[in-house]
């Protein structure tokens, strides 16, 4: 059976109607909002001024996320390649390219996912039928990834700047970025398993012929349902919200709290040791500026892992705070749904839309961040950028060269009448030539010979 039901389509538009429309005016929607228990009328609440506002804030969070997520790719491709250069070439830096991969998957999956809520009509079907398989589990995937490798980061900095005689020993080791990089993503893989068994892909079918010229006849319309996991109480409760604030928030946000003080407090002990010590000039001198310039370098690598933290920390903590609070509330709202009703504060929506935003800007950052804070990225980005600009420039020249040559060749050839002119014309001047050279020389004589110097003829 199709549905035929013409209320849900659009005629000036030949879009469907996402929500239809309560005739009521809001004085009487708010009378009939509210039950006694806390929860609302889901429909009501959709009728209101305060959630149509919500809407369009909604709609420019999207469009801020599909921005500034096109942006920070950009910006994470280009870092990619600044840290695989030869001279980049450390543990630290592998670690960051494989931050910016998962992050660049994170942005493109959050893109994905914006225009999927908010411009739903541009969304391509064939995604919609992989939506359980691909972008729903990887789109989570993808950002716990990119939180266990910031933990990777802070972990391989705390050994070099707090444990440097151990981080010596184990630096020569050139795999040893794999130690932190496949636990990350394994780890990211198992917490997100059960995603892919959330969702399903169902399709209707939808015969709108009837109701004007936007349809010819049934079609197929394609959507995501929840299955009966995601909608069981315990999996909700348990994984749903304890274990994601737990394994995302609660557990890195600390380790990474514990981890960056005591790194700052041994950057303070560092730098001091660093501004005082004098370098000898023998051959322990030598060692000792060596060990000084990878102590310098390791300073700066901290310092760009403490602003990546406090952008973490920045970008996190209001998805923290919203998920604690949800947690807090699961079970009231859990019985609100159970009802057909709901207990979602509009203020909830309002942050969590912000949040989503929040997560492409952390994971837009890496380029800045890295570009103001770490003095080796920032020389290797200059240097490439040099680089790039004296090729075009000499690709410039070589063409206008090959441009002026080309224009030489064009000259039209002299034909065969001409080149006999030309050869007659040069034959006479040659014996003008002579005849010239014969008056010199017999002037010549004729002065030697009365003694007379002739200065022109």
């Amino acid at each position: 059976n199709c549905i035929t039901d013409c209320s849900i389509l659009n005629q000036s538009t030949c879009l469907p109607i996402m929500t239809k429309q309560v005739v009521m005016d809001q004085e009487e929607i708010s009378a009939n909002l509210w039950y006694p228990d806390g929860c609302y009328n889901a429909s009501l609440f959709k009728a209101t001024e305060g959630y149509r506002q919500y809407q369009q804030f909604s709609i420019l969070m999207s469009q801020l996320m599909i921005a500034v997520g096109v942006l920070g790719l950009c910006g994470n491709i280009f870092s990619i390649f600044v840290l695989a250069r030869k001279e980049m070439k450390n543990c630290f830096n592998h670690i960051m390219i494989a931050i910016n991969v998962c992050d660049s998957l994170h942005l493109l999956f959050a893109i994905l996912d914006a225009i999927r809520n908010s411009f739903g009509e541009y969304y391509p079907v064939f995604l919609l039928e992989v939506f359980p398989y691909f972008h729903y589990p990887f789109y989570r995937i993808s950002l716990l990834a990119s939180i266990y490798l910031i933990l990777s980061v802070a972990i391989e900095r705390y050994t070099a700047v707090c444990r440097p005689h151990h981080y010596r020993e184990v630096q020569a080791n050139s795999s040893r970025s794999l130690l932190y990089i496949l636990p990350s993503l394994g780890m990211a893989v198992v917490v997100n398993l059960s995603r892919f068994f959330e969702t399903e892909t169902a399709k209707l079918c939808v015969d709108l012929s009837a109701c004007g010229p936007c349809h010819d006849g049934p079609v197929w319309a394609h959507y995501v349902k929840p299955t009966n996991l995601r909608l069981d109480k315990r999996y909700i409760i348990y994984y749903q919200t304890w274990t994601w604030v737990l394994s995302t928030g609660i557990i890195p946000l600390v380790m990474l709290m514990f981890l960056n003080l005591k790194i700052l407090l041994s950057l303070r002990r560092l730098r001091s040791r660093l501004q005082t010590k004098v370098v000898k000039g023998n051959k322990q001198g030598q060692v000792q500026a060596k060990r000084l310039s990878q102590q310098s370098k390791d300073v700066n690598l901290a310092f760009i892992l403490v602003s990546t933290v406090f952008m973490f920390f920045f970008c996190h903590l209001p998805r923290l705070v919203t998920s604690i609070y949800e947690a807090a509330n699961i079970h009231s709202i859990l019985e609100c749904k159970e009802k057909g009703q709901d207990k979602t504060p509009l203020w909830f929506m309002y942050v969590t839309a912000a949040v989503q935003l929040l997560m492409v800007v952390n994971a837009s950052v890496n380029f800045p961040i890295c570009f103001f804070a770490g003095q080796s990225f920032r020389s290797t980005t200059l240097q490439m950028i040099r680089c790039g600009w004296q090729a075009s420039q000499n690709g410039r020249e070589d063409k206008k060269e090959k441009g002026a040559q080309e224009g030489d060749d064009d000259h039209p050839m002299t034909t065969a009448g001409e080149e006999h002119v030309q050869d007659d014309e040069n034959e006479n001047n040659k014996n003008k030539v002579d005849d010239v050279s014969t008056v010199k020389d017999t002037k010549s004589v004729y002065n030697n010979h009365t003694g007379q110097t002739i200065t022109s003829l």
